[in-house]
């Protein structure tokens, strides 16, 4: 098997700078993909995005840094979709296969919720507090965020560019997780939801059902398997 190489190529400047990935396979010819300026510059604001998380995390100012990226990037989409009438939809903010979208991200959720009540209930940190409700209603703003970040502007590149599923699911999967760490256990978590995430996102192309579910998951993953109080600590109150 020949070795797997991989050129990066930017054309004069004259003309749109696109990178390209040449990857020689045994059978048949090369599969060539591109990625254009403005994708690779969207993927490493969405890195620096995650970084900067890692960052507010550690630094407990997570609550402050939440806004900020809601704010920076929603001005980012607003200004792209002024000029471009398809650009909110080709992120996934449609309503084009919504239906089955919903149906199958509510499957998928409600195994989740099982588990994780199931796991609660096991080791005592299974409850229902008042916090839960602006938790569950505001999370999932959050939650969008980060699905149209990691979706919209991760997975929907990496399928553009050519690679396959089998290459972008466990990415995609990847980029979730990491701005995760060092919770080795919401990592773990993050990640597979995300490879879930990302396989429906390439079917449906539809990010709603993706950020609703994240919010309400992350919801309950913090409360009954992590037993910590996300409205505390995002008040400050911890």
């Amino acid at each position: 098997m020949r070795l797997v190489w991989v050129v990066l190529f930017l054309v004069p400047a004259a003309h749109a700078q696109t990178v390209r990935l040449a990857i020689p396979l045994d059978r048949g010819g090369p599969v060539r993909a591109g990625l254009d300026a403005r994708a690779v510059a969207e993927m490493t604001a969405v890195a620096l995005t995650g970084v900067g998380h890692l960052a507010a995390s550690q630094a407990g100012v997570s609550n402050w840094y939440v806004p900020v990226v809601i704010v920076g990037w929603g001005g980012y989409l607003g200004a792209r979709a002024a000029t471009e009438p398809r650009f909110l939809a080709d992120l996934g903010l449609t309503g084009e296969a919504l239906g089955r979208s919903a149906r199958d991200t509510a499957l998928l959720s409600a195994g989740a919720v099982v588990a994780m009540g199931a796991y609660g209930a096991v080791n005592g940190s299974l409850r229902v507090e008042p916090s839960l409700v602006p938790l569950l209603v505001l999370y999932p703003a959050w939650g969008l965020t980060q699905q149209l970040l990691v979706q919209g502007f991760v997975t929907r590149h990496l399928d553009a560019a050519g690679l396959p599923a089998v290459a972008v699911v466990p990415l995609s999967a990847a980029t979730f997780g990491s701005v995760h760490l060092p919770n080795l256990p919401l990592t773990a978590a993050t990640t597979t939801l995300g490879g879930a995430f990302a396989g429906l996102y390439l079917r449906d192309g539809n990010v709603w059902p993706l950020g609703v579910a994240h919010g309400a998951l992350g919801t309950l993953f913090y409360v009954w398997v992590l037993d910590r109080d996300p409205w505390a600590e995002f008040t400050g109150r911890e």
